[in-house]
């Protein structure tokens, strides 16, 4: 009994995945690669649009070879996971598009300011996963070919799409399990301030100053929900700060006194986070009495 012929994947579905997926790789989002529009189910029949994905021929010839690929290099390519990375990068692609989109272009920076070797650029969701990335390094071009890469990478994506520059050079570390190199990505509550459109409006921040000690607390909000929150402090010769994420120790100069400098720190945070609407309390901290004024009491220069 002769087989039925295998149908054609209509017209208007091949540039619907097409579009939706931005014509690259579901797995690895590499452009410029040969593609196919792979059955997820190996069903040659099944021509919904559900059950297409774009796979880029390397990662078609994974799902259909596993063994005739190191094992330590491949990725399972089954069913499910082909499904899932599909369901991801068309989610991506059309948060994308969006007007105010919840994803974030960043780029980690390697070296130093006067050698910069590499570059790290990757797309980072507002829950903090990796999308997809891209290593830039000096044996694959220069840093002015980088930069014109990464730009087009983010007009390509979306052109609502930010990018996020970290602000200084990292120094490469290492995963002690998996030795991969480790990836400085975003803050959750930061992404939130980078994506949201109403920050200005809807943020705000409160300062309470010890009126007895070298201290003080600061919170974040946005839409009434805790971002961000600190405290500092004077301890012997640092200022002590300590954040939701990190903690720091300055040392104290002794050409200005404490209280300009415990300022600075604070003007410092007020400026990194954008915040226009500030209320300031001091005394009793259940019931602070507000004041217009960022002045600390003379007990942080004692």
């Amino acid at each position: 009994m002769a087989k039925s012929k295998r149908p054609s994947i209509p017209t208007h579905i091949k540039r619907s995945v097409m579009m939706k997926s931005l014509g690259v790789c579901c797995v690895c989002k590499e452009r410029g690669l040969g593609t196919n529009l792979h059955h997820i189910d190996s069903n040659p029949f099944n021509n919904s649009e559900e059950n297409i994905a774009v796979i880029c021929v390397k990662e078609h010839d994974q799902h259909h070879r596993p063994n005739a690929y190191d094992n330590s290099k491949h990725l399972e390519l089954g069913e499910d996971k082909i499904r899932e990375l599909k369901i991801e990068w068309e989610n991506t692609v059309a948060e994308c598009q969006k007007e105010n989109p919840k994803v974030i272009a960043v780029t980690n920076v390697y070296g130093t300011y006067e050698n910069i070797h590499s570059v790290r650029f990757f797309l980072q969701n507002i829950e903090g996963k990796i999308i997809y990335e891209r290593i830039y390094h000096l044996l694959t071009g220069t840093l002015e070919q980088w930069t014109d890469n990464i730009i087009n990478e983010v007009v390509w994506l979306g052109e609502k799409v930010k990018l996020s520059i970290i602000n200084q050079p990292l120094k490469v570390e290492y995963c002690p399990c998996c030795t991969k190199s480790l990836i400085d990505v975003l803050d959750k509550n930061v992404m939130i301030r980078l994506t949201a459109n109403d920050w200005k409006e809807k943020s705000i921040s409160t300062i309470y100053i010890n009126p007895s000690n070298p201290s003080l607390a600061l919170t974040i909000f946005y839409n009434e929900k805790l971002v961000f929150s600190c405290h500092l402090h004077k301890c012997n010769t640092h200022l002590h700060f300590v954040c939701d994420n990190y903690e720091e120790r300055t040392p104290i100069k002794k050409q200005t006194n404490v209280r300009t400098q415990a300022t600075e720190i604070i003007n410092r945070i007020i400026s990194t986070w954008e915040v226009e609407r500030i209320l300031i309390g001091t005394n009793n901290p259940d019931t602070p009495t507000l004041i217009d004024d960022f002045d600390l009491p003379n007990i942080w220069d004692k």
